[in-house]
């Protein structure tokens, strides 16, 4: 569960990206992050999610050091007994943001879950601080994780398309599906939402293209940001569904899903469970020059 914001705060913006392919889209969705976490007064906590990710942790290191953010480190849990580390504990509250790198999901929540480390990121979202993942780096901060599907992702809907597993807690509304090998296939990503939501209503399905990103803020309103589309699908609307009653490799029926498909400014709200459009602006943006900002 997310942690209680105390009296006085306001919870901090929680990041999603997609996974990051050519230098010119990773520099403009880092400068995204660099916005939130404070600009040049930041200070950046990187978390690997796994030993193989280091050389990219280190990637985003340097490009911070570069943007010339007070000060960045990197989490460097390789056990849990690490996680139960004061110092690593001070780093967490100290930092103005937190990145979480792509990797594997399981090992990650296996190696922090329930450790001091990550109850300190929780707290310090809760009083204010950033916290970003990406690629599957995004989908540790759910409480409900996809972590993988039973069987080959295919055209339609099956109870055994997807599986859960615990994540940080970060947030409990939303899950994500990172699968990097979908890209921007709706024909992956569509059936293993409609399979999340069916499974909890109550859940918000997202999946990102790559170079793209959604930040949630403390308002419940969603915001997308990046090159491509944000897929949402939103179950509070359900009006049937026959999951539990098919078998796993078996396609069920679903009606009354809500899908969206943003582009970058489109907001979605969790509360109103309404998308919108950005308000047209008289100022003409060119290229990229929309990404200085949300």
């Amino acid at each position: 569960m997310p942690a209680p914001v105390p009296p006085g705060f306001t919870r901090g913006p929680i990041m999603f990206m997609g996974p990051l392919t050519g230098p010119q889209f990773f520099a403009r969705m880092m400068q995204s992050f660099w916005d939130e976490a404070g600009g040049y007064g930041a200070r950046i906590l990187i978390v690997p999610t796994a030993d193989s990710d280091v050389a990219a942790a280190e990637r985003y290191r340097r490009w911070l050091v570069e943007a010339e953010v007070d000060w960045v480190d990197l989490l460097a849990v390789a056990s849990r007994r690490d996680a139960h580390a004061p110092v690593w504990v001070e780093q967490v509250e100290n930092a103005t943001g937190i990145l979480i790198t792509d990797g594997n999901p399981l090992r990650f929540v296996g190696m922090l879950g329930g450790t001091p480390v990550a109850q300190a990121i929780r707290r310090a979202n809760a009083r204010g601080r950033v916290v970003a993942g990406i690629g599957h780096g995004g989908a540790v901060l759910s409480q409900h994780m996809i972590v993988t599907a039973d069987q080959p992702g295919g055209s339609s809907p099956t109870p055994s398309l997807i599986r859960f597993a615990p994540g940080l807690g970060i947030v409990n509304r939303l899950t994500v599906d990172s699968d990097n090998q979908a890209g921007t296939n709706l024909r992956t990503h569509l059936p293993r939402l409609l399979t999340a939501v069916a499974y909890n209503p109550f859940l918000i399905g997202v999946a990102l293209d790559p170079d793209t990103g959604v930040v949630l803020y403390a308002n419940s309103t969603l915001e997308v940001f990046g090159e491509g589309s944000a897929l949402i699908v939103d179950g509070v609307h359900i009006e049937e569904c026959d999951l539990y009653a098919t078998p796993p490799d078996q396609p069920f029926r679903i009606t009354g899903v809500e899908i969206h498909t943003l582009m970058h400014g489109d907001t979605f709200n969790l509360d109103e469970h309404s998308a919108k459009r950005p308000p047209e602006s008289d100022i003409p943006q060119a290229g990229y020059e929309r990404y200085s900002s949300f």
